[in-house]
């Protein structure tokens, strides 16, 4: 490895570990594709946080629950069933994801649920760059209660059955 490569190796991990210094106005112009792909970055991170935090699993068992939280419908379903939570600013940060030019829809995934996925996705961006780490870590940990939730009484129903 060159003295270049650990330079810029080392410059990456400063990167990571301060918070973004962009100010809101610098956020603002940032294309909704950007603030999604921050945004999933986050929210797959937050998500496998999570799954480890809970009783351990064999990896390829986490790996599969993860999935069932960062695809595009339960992303879709989580940002609507958020939106009551959310101010009216990020709402727009939402829309604005929704809204913005994104590039082909995954062959898995519903074009309506992609888009909601998206907004959601931009909005975590968008709140990671205005460096609100705390309504960050609000907003996702909201989405996945509000998922666990709906599962679990999904769950209660179909035993019921």
């Amino acid at each position: 490895m060159s003295l270049m490569d650990i330079k810029r190796i080392n410059e990456v991990m400063d990167n990571i570990k301060k918070i973004s210094e962009i100010n809101t106005p610098q956020v603002e112009c940032i294309a909704p594709a950007a603030l999604a792909y921050m945004g999933d970055v986050l929210f797959e991170m937050f998500v496998r946080d999570y799954l480890l935090n809970k009783p351990h699993t064999k990896i390829n068992q986490m790996h599969k629950k993860a999935v069932t939280y960062v695809n595009a419908s339960s992303q879709a379903w989580m940002v609507k069933h958020l939106s009551t939570f959310l101010t009216e600013e990020e709402q727009d940060a939402v829309r604005r994801g929704r809204n913005g030019k994104t590039g082909a829809v995954p062959r898995n995934a519903d074009m309506a649920d992609y888009r909601y996925a998206t907004g959601f996705e931009a909005l975590l961006g968008w709140l990671y760059y205005r460096n609100e780490t705390t309504r960050l870590v609000q907003v996702m940990e909201m989405a996945v209660e509000l998922l666990e939730t709906a599962r679990k009484e999904e769950n209660a129903a179909h035993e019921a059955i």
